[in-house]
């Protein structure tokens, strides 16, 4: 069995790694057609899909589900992460998905997050690369979910961890996670 089955605990990113291990029918990497949001139950509200256009140097969500438009306040699906992020953070995650592609990883990331409505909470995250309509990996399939709640002070003490994984769920790497997103009030 892989070794991202077995760390992530969480239910429902659980259920989209072992989706996307099925929906790779024998290939490295699944390809966007074939994923079924339906076989997604109930973690689909969590779940979205990103795709890189090398054409405008960006990433623009195409599936997002309705919980992490509720995260952020605001619909996604259609935007760019410059459409609603500021600009370093749009940066620093433009970056992270970049690396994502290019090195064919897996990554599982916990940590705190200041939402939309100063809410403070911890977040997991997962970015499973897959292979576009051109056949290229260029697309993104992500899932972003609210674990556990958190008070302000607790904020610094609260766990931040990063798994790396190679395509076959072999564990590389477990570290402190890279803040992605920037902002006076620590906004995600």
């Amino acid at each position: 069995m892989s070794q991202i089955i077995e760390d992530v605990s969480d239910p429902t990113l659980a259920k989209l790694v072992e989706r996307w291990f099925a929906w790779r029918s024998g290939d490295t990497y699944p390809a966007r057609k074939s994923i079924e949001p339906t076989e997604l139950g109930s973690a689909l509200p969590f779940v979205w899909i990103c795709q890189r256009e090398p054409a405008l140097d960006c990433y623009r969500y195409h599936l997002v589900g309705e919980a992490v438009n509720t995260l952020y306040g605001k619909g996604l699906r259609g935007r760019s992460l410059g459409e609603f992020l500021a600009e370093k953070t749009a940066t620093r995650l433009k970056q992270r998905l970049d690396e994502c592609l290019a090195s064919g990883r897996l990554v599982h990331s916990v940590a705190p997050q200041t939402l939309h409505d100063k809410r403070h909470v911890v977040v997991q995250r997962l970015f499973l690369p897959m292979t576009g309509p051109t056949g290229d990996l260029d697309t993104i399939l992500g899932c972003t979910r609210v674990t556990d709640n958190i008070a302000e002070n607790a904020r610094q003490d609260a766990l931040t961890q990063e798994a790396i994984y190679a395509s076959d769920g072999t564990r590389l790497k477990i570290g402190t996670a890279i803040h992605t997103m920037y902002s006076a009030n620590q906004l995600y």
